[in-house]
């Protein structure tokens, strides 16, 4: 029978386990294709200009199809008048095209956001498919884990030493441990997932 620290340590693993959807939820890593500046709008943007519907159709999935095509040839053909209905077409079609490529991911749509520059590790990622480099995203992947790990591992090593003196101190301990047993457990799963994030998948 476990006594009452290993079962309080338990019922906080599960609670701290269960937090772990929200860290790891790519829906919620700061993903930029909902900007003005990502690449969905900047894709629906140039589909417009170019009048090729292709380009922005690759964002969406095959049964979306029908409605981007719709919004398209309605969007071209208002976006050929100029001025003011030329820039409500292009917005419009922009708009549908990240509304339905955030659908076909699984995530709901909260309108088209101003520009931004992408969060640091999109911008490495992206720098490596230009670069041909995944050495940049592993390296800023190894050094981040490394970090904070190291912290968290150094917590829980000194915490260990002193958990017997009194209950604070076991109950520091335990904190630590958890954190650190979350941490590593919530990465490994997020390893084993692979990506969530896709059109239609």
């Amino acid at each position: 029978m476990k006594n009452m620290d290993e079962v309080m340590i338990c019922i906080c693993l599960v609670v701290s386990l269960s937090s772990l959807v929200v860290v790891f939820d790519p829906g919620r890593a700061g993903a930029h294709c909902d900007r003005v500046s990502g690449p969905v709008a900047v894709a629906a943007r140039q589909a417009v200009k170019s009048g090729d519907f292709k380009t922005a159709a690759i964002w969406v999935s095959e049964e979306q199809s029908k409605e981007l095509r719709s919004a398209f040839d309605t969007s071209l053909e208002v976006y050929k008048m100029g001025g003011k209905a030329g820039e409500l077409a292009e917005q419009y079609f922009m708009e549908t095209t990240v509304r339905l490529h955030r659908e076909a991911e699984g995530f709901p749509y909260e309108g088209l956001k101003p520009a931004q520059p992408p969060s640091r590790d999109i911008a490495v990622a992206e720098s490596a498919l230009t670069s041909g480099e995944l050495d940049l995203v592993l390296d800023l992947l190894n050094a981040e884990i490394e970090q904070e790990l190291e912290e968290i591992f150094q917590e829980v090593r000194t915490a260990e030493k002193n958990k017997s003196r009194s209950l604070e101190a076991g109950r520091e301990w335990a904190d630590a441990y958890v954190r650190y047993i979350t941490y590593v457990h919530g990465i490994h799963q997020a390893i084993q997932a692979g990506p969530e994030h896709g059109v239609g998948k």
